[in-house]
């Protein structure tokens, strides 16, 4: 556990064995929290920098790969990482643990083997006093006119794609006999905890007849990857004894048939890297 000398710490140590990460972050950032959220793993720790921003950054530290990130899309990486490995979280409240810099000090068994400088009280005050506006207004502000119209263009043709890839999944595993629409929705339900979006028992997303819509705040990085993970396992629901193999040939071909229409939405969405995985066999 680490922290500055004037934090306040919600809470130490939480076992993420019992403690949903996910939503977590998601109760906090409905409460408009400001903080710091510290998940220790073996090898591994990360920050979550909240500030009443709906995408936080994150500082993450992988001991093992040797690598040291800040970023926004490091926050995926960090959920689907606790779910399988055991460590602790740590929440602390306050201004200054809320500012995203990338040299806090590492947890107490790893304090050794760091040569970063922690910076003092004042050097924190005054990062504090010249901080910048959150990612997104910064963003927008510095965008031409035309910029937030492509960027919803963009976004539009994701959720647009991945309904495509819905719809091959879907015409591959009912051709086999089965029920995508019973399969897919108890899916959407057993991930709804990671990806709240995908709660059938809501309307943020909904799909019916090759058609999908978002109705949630979500960024496209986690739309993807909870809408690949969902067709991953509604997949795996079928593939299983004898006919496995046949399975998996049928949905990559369904998924090809998507790829060669939609390579380059595929490409620019991150889609195209979960296609094997969703196959569970090689698609391109």
């Amino acid at each position: 556990m680490s922290s500055t000398a004037n934090a306040k710490a919600l809470y130490e140590n939480l076992d993420t064995s019992f403690v949903n990460l996910w939503s977590l972050l998601r109760n906090l950032t409905q409460r408009r929290f400001i903080g710091r959220v510290r998940v220790e793993l073996p090898d591994y720790y990360a920050d979550v920098f909240l500030t009443g921003s709906t995408t936080p950054l994150v500082h993450e530290v992988d001991r093992a790969a040797g690598t040291d990130t800040l970023e926004e899309a490091a926050l995926h990486r960090l959920v689907l990482r606790v779910r399988e490995t055991p460590g602790a979280i740590s929440v602390f409240e306050g201004a200054e643990e809320a500012i995203a810099i990338q040299n806090l000090p590492p947890p107490a068994d790893l304090e050794s083997a760091e040569s970063k400088s922690i910076p003092s009280s004042a050097e924190r005050k005054a990062l504090n006093i010249h901080r910048p506006p959150p990612i997104e207004i910064l963003t927008r502000n510095r965008k031409e006119p035309d910029a937030d119209a492509e960027s919803a263009a963009q976004r539009a043709l994701t959720i647009t794609t991945g309904g495509e890839l819905v719809a091959a999944v879907e015409r591959g595993i009912n051709a086999l006999g089965e029920d995508f629409n019973l399969l897919f929705s108890a899916v959407r339900l057993d991930l709804a905890g990671d990806y709240s979006y995908l709660d059938p028992q809501s309307d943020g997303l909904s799909y019916s007849n090759g058609q999908l819509s978002l109705n949630y705040d979500v960024t496209e990085s986690v739309y993807v990857s909870g809408l690949s993970e969902a067709l991953r396992r509604t997949v795996d629901g079928v593939a299983v004894g004898d006919c496995a193999r046949r399975v998996r040939e049928r949905i990559a071909l369904e998924l090809l048939s998507v790829a060669r229409k939609r390579r380059e939405a595929l490409e620019d969405s991150g889609f195209a890297s979960q296609l094997d995985q969703i196959a569970g066999t090689k698609v391109i």
